[in-house]
């Protein structure tokens, strides 16, 4: 059941300004996009904290002041997926685009719909996330310079590519042996990291990228997390056409380490493989057949970290992955 908020701040977010839509009508319209203005003139104003929720889109790191700012004066935040929030403007007539109008519609995004928290961290966490999005980061842009040097027939230029993807590769290195020594540290703290990596197909990159991306994870129901995931399949339907479901939106970043982990696991898992193989006999074409297995995964691991078991018996887990459909919601 949608909890309900006495008052609503919508928040568009530029790289040095930020657009306000408050419903209470309190807070000024534009702010600058600075830790000191978003508290004094924005947090520090708020006063029924508890009744107050804060919603803005991620914006690839331009949101993290806000959302620092809201954790510390202990108001509650979502950040949105910016898909859903303009998909939610377009049903509601507003085709037009501006910060303004985006504002508005990122609070009444926060009215109307089911939205879920975003979890504060701890400075170790928030050490982790960075990490794991910085190796994000160099891998797209080491896939980028890889992709220029099949394209380039210049000498000059194939050689600056050459020492670039030189460079991002040693990086990139680096930033392995960073993540796993801080999942090392963080398994001392955290049993979920023990739980994640007793699941064949998981490694450190799936493992870390779980941990950093998708902190909701064990605490919503099988279908929650994995419409958060992008791995559900949504109706499409209409009158008498009733077209075949497909997954869309979620968190790109988690759904592509699972895509890898699942690869792995529908050879080495005892229960996907199986799980796999049983929907290929049936005639499913093998890339249906492995997003179901991703979301079979994804279900069998969210059920793990709720229970706070690790893979002991595959049998008694695939079994007890229906609990999962009670877990509790952020909401």
């Amino acid at each position: 059941m949608k909890q309900k908020y006495n008052r609503v701040i919508g928040i568009d977010v530029a790289s040095n300004k930020i657009d306000v839509n408050d419903s209470a009508g309190k807070i000024a319209k534009q702010l600058p996009n600075t830790i000191s203005a978003i508290s004094k003139k924005l947090f520090k104003r708020i006063q029924d904290t508890e009744n107050t929720l804060v919603v803005c889109e991620a914006t690839g790191g331009y949101e993290y002041l806000i959302v620092e700012a809201a954790h510390d004066a202990g108001v509650p935040i979502c950040v949105a997926n910016p898909r859903q929030v303009r998909d939610f403007a377009k049903g509601h007539g507003y085709l037009e685009k501006t910060d303004v109008i985006d504002a508005f519609m990122i609070r009444r995004f926060g009215e109307d719909v089911e939205i879920h928290l975003t979890p504060p961290r701890t400075a170790q966490e928030k050490e982790f996330l960075s990490t794991v999005r910085r190796r994000t980061q160099v891998k797209d842009l080491l896939s980028q310079e890889q992709n220029r040097l099949s394209q380039t027939r210049d000498k000059f230029a194939a050689q600056q590519i050459k020492e670039t993807i030189s460079h991002l590769k040693k990086q990139l290195k680096s930033l392995d042996k960073r993540i796993e020594k801080m999942l090392k540290d963080l398994s001392k703290v955290d049993p979920k990291v023990e739980i994640l990596f007793s699941v064949s197909g998981v490694g450190p990159v799936t493992a870390a990228t779980l941990l950093a991306e998708l902190p909701e994870l064990g605490q919503l129901n099988r279908g929650q997390i994995a419409k958060l995931v992008g791995v559900a399949p949504l109706a499409n339907q209409t009158g008498k056409s009733d077209k075949k479901r497909k997954v869309r939106g979620g968190r790109s970043q988690v759904r592509s380490v699972l895509y890898m982990a699942t690869l792995v696991a529908t050879k080495h898992n005892p229960v996907i493989k199986r799980f796999y193989d049983r929907l290929i006999a049936k005639g499913k074409i093998k890339k249906l057949a492995l997003v179901a297995s991703m979301r079979k995964l994804l279900t069998i691991l969210n059920n793990m970290i709720h229970c706070g078991e690790s893979w002991k018996n595959p049998q008694v887990n695939a079994k007890k992955e229906q609990k999962a459909t009670t877990a509790p919601s952020l909401n």
